[in-house]
């Protein structure tokens, strides 16, 4: 038998094939592995054991790579969330998935080095998001044992990119846009802006959501997670003109009466009103989200309300709105001396003769 050897390896197309020679001196190879380490380990596993005479057991399943990791993710995450928040991660893993879809995981655990020169290439437009997909299909690695360590993370600190100056609309604004939209898109618009959703929670509302001065929204990030949001006049008076449907419980379908696809809605009907309605080019669905926030916080509504009625974090309300927290903080300020100049008075009144 010729001595211990490790193979060579070669790569033909989208696979790795092994050469080595086998226990008459005879040079043998095989192909279709996945990766280098998948066809060393055949070799080493399986060929050498029987070259030797030992007894084989089946053939030792593959590594698994970093493109199957995020097949097995993707499927396990969309039990709990959206179809939308899938979409906005499958959207983010394809530069990831691109570079070290083929890599074994055991592999991909070696490479921080390699991955950190690649983060580098990343549009900082995109790498904050790409690479906190690329650390939480990792992480769902590490907890689910199939991998050691997240080499994701360990490149270092993720920092978040600079927040981007938004157009807030005026409520004018918001009505003109309204004013060019067909029934009942532009009821959509009102609701949208001034109960702060998300295009994807504002396209699958249903009438049963509408409760007394209150909404609540179900299409949220999570399937079965549903918040309660104020219903501000403006938005329960637009909702009044809704006619009865009996073929949809939504209130806002698509022409064929189910729930319209965010982005085929922005083409549709909203990118046409927008420019009859002459607003900027940069205003899109999510614009009205982040107006009726703005128009919250301006209005001195709480910080953490209006968190909680967004859905979202102080966290990113300190970073996306910390000029109109400031103001929210005097107007905190004057209700706190107002209050103290009425107790005040309260107490001097209750002293007296």
């Amino acid at each position: 038998m010729p001595a211990e050897q490790f193979g060579q390896t070669y790569k033909t197309g989208r696979s790795h094939g092994i050469r080595w020679y086998d226990e008459n001196g005879v040079r043998r190879r095989k192909s279709g592995f996945k990766s280098e380490s998948a066809a060393r380990n055949w070799l080493l596993n399986v060929e050498k054991p029987r070259m030797r005479g030992e007894p084989v057991n089946a053939e030792p399943e593959p590594e698994l790579t970093f493109g199957e990791l995020c097949d097995k993710y993707l499927a396990a995450h969309a039990v709990a969330v959206t179809p939308s928040t899938i979409a906005t991660l499958e959207a983010r893993l394809v530069r990831p998935r691109k570079q070290f879809g083929d890599t074994p995981l055991g592999e991909l655990e070696r490479q921080v080095v390699e991955i950190a020169g690649w983060r580098s290439t990343l549009p900082p437009r995109f790498s904050y998001a790409v690479m906190s997909a690329f650390r939480q299909v990792c992480a769902a690695g590490v907890r689910w044992g199939v991998m050691d360590t997240n080499p994701a993370a360990a490149v270092g600190a993720n920092p978040q990119p600079a927040v981007l100056e938004r157009d807030v609309l005026e409520p004018a604004d918001v009505d003109r846009l309204a004013h060019e939209l067909n029934p009942p898109f532009g009821v959509a618009v009102i609701v949208g802006a001034w109960c702060y959703l998300r295009p994807a929670e504002l396209l699958a509302l249903e009438r049963r959501d509408v409760g007394d001065g209150i909404l609540n929204v179900r299409g949220t990030k999570t399937r079965r997670s549903v918040r309660t949001v104020p219903l501000p006049l403006r938005a329960a008076q637009a909702l009044d003109t809704l006619p009865a449907r009996l073929n949809t419980r939504l209130l806002f379908p698509s022409p064929d009466g189910l729930v319209y696809d965010p982005h085929n809605w922005r083409a549709r009907e909203f990118a046409f009103a927008r420019d009859a309605a002459g607003l900027p080019k940069a205003v899109t669905p999510y614009t009205l989200r982040h107006s009726g926030i703005s128009w919250s916080l301006a209005a001195g509504v709480p910080a953490t309300d209006v968190a909680r009625f967004g859905g979202t974090s102080l966290e990113m309300l300190q970073r996306t709105y910390a000029h109109l927290l400031e103001g929210s903080t005097d107007a905190a300020r004057a209700r706190l001396d107002s209050f103290g100049a009425t107790a005040a008075e309260a107490q001097a009144g209750t002293q007296e003769p």
